[in-house]
């Protein structure tokens, strides 16, 4: 089991440029224990085919879950763990992209970033030379816990950068808000980025024609002002910077159940996530 700050996991295709189209790269972000990992696995139930779909999965903490949680599902998965892939792993991003293109050739990739991952960083990675003629971005997808909104001021510029820049943003889990909340949400996102779409949704299920509709023309952008309020996004090179740790715990010996329950019922609020498997005496639980 993990407690972590963010994990993140790319899904995509290559062709390479003579004569055939470009990978398509639908980078998914948001924050901490938002849903990204759900609308993955929504995303490889569609029907349809998606035999020329990657996966690359980037975890913060040491160990890797959603690698886990997305095998068996008909595409190939790769991941990346122990850092966030726009600061100290960037390098290993643009290494791990290259050998997905030269691997498996896909004709789309799915990137899944860590909850503490600054996508502007992530893009200007997948913006390299390099990488000019044989993918390009169709979609950055953004997916918020409708829990978090109200508490976006503690969560930084960061929080803010994952809405701002992207093309489609999901509400997530708005079933455990009331409609009236939901509806004023909705509006403040949309304020907070009048490019995005922005849709309500429940365990990320949305219609495949929303998330594979192509993106707006115009290319993301942070405004000076924004900047100014918030700080560079250039800070973001170091997670630590906001206090987001990382703790990761094995054992082989199977957990009372009723204190584990006790355990996860008595968290305290700065714990954002926890994502593993837990073994009880007689079942092995997700």
């Amino acid at each position: 089991m993990e407690v972590a700050i963010g994990c993140m996991e790319v899904i995509g295709r290559e062709s390479s440029a003579m004569g055939k189209s470009l990978c398509e790269v639908v980078l998914i972000s948001g924050f901490l224990g938002a849903g990204k990992t759900t609308l993955l696995r929504n995303i490889l139930s569609w029907p349809g085919d998606l035999s020329g779909t990657a996966i690359l999965v980037n975890e913060f903490g040491r160990i890797g879950i959603d690698g886990q949680l997305l095998e068996g599902l008909g595409s190939p998965v790769m991941e990346m763990v122990n850092g966030c892939i726009c600061c100290t792993l960037q390098a290993d991003l643009i290494k791990t992209v290259r050998e997905i293109l030269d691997r498996f050739h896909p004709t789309r990739l799915l990137i899944e970033a860590t909850g503490v991952a600054d996508p502007i960083d992530i893009l200007k990675a997948l913006n390299q030379p390099q990488f000019q003629n044989k993918l390009k971005v169709t979609k950055v997808v953004t997916v918020i816990d409708a829990d978090f909104w109200e508490a976006k001021e503690h969560f930084g510029h960061l929080f803010y950068n994952q809405v701002r820049v992207a093309d489609l943003v999901l509400l997530n889990k708005v079933d455990l808000q009331l409609p009236e909340m939901v509806s004023r949400f909705l509006a403040e996102i949309q304020e907070t980025s009048p490019s995005s779409s922005v849709v309500p949704t429940h365990h990320c299920q949305v219609d495949p024609e929303v998330l594979w509709k192509p993106r707006s023309p115009q290319a993301f952008k942070v405004d000076p002002f924004f900047t100014m309020l918030h700080g560079s996004y250039q800070d973001s090179q170091n997670s630590t910077k906001f206090g987001f740790v990382t703790f990761s715990f094995e054992s082989e010996a199977p957990f009372q159940e009723e204190c584990f329950r006790e355990l996860m019922a008595s968290l305290p609020v700065n714990v954002y996530r926890i994502k593993g498997y837990a073994l009880f005496s007689d079942k092995r639980v997700f």
